[in-house]
């Protein structure tokens, strides 16, 4: 009985791990992707996972939702932080605390959930066939809309 308890603990934690280092990629890539979008430079590379926690998806079903933040730059001397959370393998919030010189610092932030995700995989089938990038939704725009 104790091997096959070691055993469950054993898988429980590769499982963990690999899924752990899945979501860590898919984070990797929607922060340099939408740093990309808004010619920034995603900094170092990497991701920095803060938070997991258990969480139901958009289907009731439970999956773990993980948070991560990464630095990026406008000019190469400014940090700015961003934050990415994931639910399960898909984008649900990404948020870029960053605002261009002379402009309102609270207009500019760029907030992308789980709409914009779907909007964006709309919007990447139908680049494919146009070969145009989806762009990057401010969050006035994304505000209004939603309002219509």
């Amino acid at each position: 009985m104790d091997v096959l308890l070691w055993i469950l603990l054993g898988a429980a934690v590769i499982w963990y791990w690999s899924d752990t280092s899945k979501a860590r990629e898919v984070a990797i890539q929607h922060g340099r992707r939408a740093c990309k979008d808004m010619n920034l430079q995603f900094l170092d590379g990497t991701v920095i996972r803060y938070s997991t926690r258990p969480k139901r998806g958009p289907n009731g079903q439970m999956c773990l939702c993980r948070d991560f933040g990464f630095e990026f730059t406008d000019d190469g001397i400014r940090r700015y932080t961003g934050h990415i959370q994931l639910l399960g393998q898909r984008l649900k919030k990404m948020n870029l605390d960053y605002h261009r010189e002379g402009e309102e610092e609270a207009s500019s932030n760029l907030i992308m959930d789980a709409e914009y995700s779907k909007l964006r995989q709309s919007q990447a089938a139908s680049a494919e066939e146009h070969e145009e990038r989806p762009k990057v939704v401010n969050l006035t725009d994304f505000r209004d809309s939603r309002k219509h």
